[in-house]
């Protein structure tokens, strides 16, 4: 494997993905890892597929690395694939080291045997494949990356949260609590912001059902009704009412369960917490198509009077059209170290 361990230092590059949980709190960019080392097994799982490598350093000892990185949906479709990662393969990876277990690590490179060089990002030239024109909303869509946004940096939010607000969040702990550990969808705008997992505006009969990839997520909007039915239960996702405004579906969505908007974010003073919601927000959502641009455009208003003073700042997104089929998610929850 020297061949590997050369390459290892001339490639170690940051990571350039988004993880299903956020980065930072779990891995360090600045403190890269290099292995090489016979694979013990690849775990196939959604939302993170984990690679457990036995490596051999050069005095001999033996160190057994647990390294995780995009879910294996993901990978197989950048070109890192099951069949590459067989029980008994000699391979090398690069990435982050883990904040709290030495044995542990998230890797964005893969180097094989054969002198391939695997990007867990994929290629660039994938990302440029011929878009089909749309007409319309309707289609699959995958999300526009967008290396200017952040929703886990300080939190403007915070300034307004009310008493109710600040109670819910102070038990709060985004290492041991983020709900997407247990694989529940979080939230509304989490499912928009899934990075690399299609997502897709379908009509069913006189309503519209919005799907992702992500978590399995299938949401049911209700054209034209006025307000969700009595006794409607609260959930994750709430329930959606929708309709058009010439070419924009706009949907109001009431009837959450409380919850996150976002799983992580980083307080003024540095420690991490996470952005909550009440069972009485709402939300309205405005898609349209940017014809000139042929990108589905979709924001988010959030309402939420239990548990902040004001209104959040309009959320915003971009997708560019997909063929992509949506595969089964089949989550699998994740025990946290």
């Amino acid at each position: 494997m020297k061949k590997l361990v050369t390459i290892f230092v001339l490639f170690a590059l940051p990571l350039s993905g988004t993880a299903h949980h956020s980065f930072a709190p779990h891995f360090d960019r600045d403190k890269q890892v290099n292995i090489s080392g016979t694979i013990i097994e690849y775990e196939q799982r959604n939302p993170h597929a984990y690679l457990n490598i036995r490596a051999v350093d050069a005095d001999g000892r033996v160190t057994d690395w647990r390294c995780e990185s995009h879910g294996y949906t993901q990978l197989a479709r950048n070109g890192i694939t099951p069949d590459m990662l067989q029980e008994g393969t000699r391979v090398g990876i690069s990435g982050s080291q883990h904040r709290r277990d030495p044995t542990m690590c998230f890797f964005d490179m893969v180097y094989l045997e054969d002198g391939r060089e695997l990007s867990v990002n994929g290629t660039r030239n994938a990302q440029q494949s011929v878009e089909e024109e749309r007409t319309s909303i309707f289609g699959t869509w995958m999300l526009l990356p967008n290396r200017a946004f952040t929703s886990s940096g300080p939190q403007v939010m915070y300034e307004y949260l009310t008493p109710a607000g600040k109670a819910y969040i102070e038990d709060y702990n985004p290492i041991r609590d983020d709900p997407a550990y247990d694989c529940s969808p979080v939230t509304l705008r989490r499912a928009w912001a899934a990075p690399s997992t299609p997502m897709a505006i379908l009509r069913q009969g006189d309503n519209i059902l919005i799907k992702h990839e992500w978590m399995d997520i299938e949401r049911l909007v209700h054209m034209e009704q006025q307000a969700a039915p009595e006794n409607t239960p609260l959930s994750v996702m709430g329930y959606s009412i929708g309709y058009f405004e010439e070419d924009t579906l706009v949907i109001e969505t009431s009837h959450f369960s409380e919850g996150l908007i976002n799983q992580y974010v980083t307080l003024n003073d540095g420690s991490l917490s996470g952005v909550p919601h009440s069972d009485q927000m709402r939300t309205t959502e405005r898609i349209s198509l940017d014809r000139e641009r042929n990108r589905l455009v979709m924001s988010i208003d959030h309402y939420d009077d239990a548990f902040f003073s004001r209104g959040f700042d309009t959320y915003t997104r971009e997708y560019r059209p997909s063929d992509l089929d949506i595969q089964p998610f089949g989550c699998i929850p994740e025990v946290l170290k």
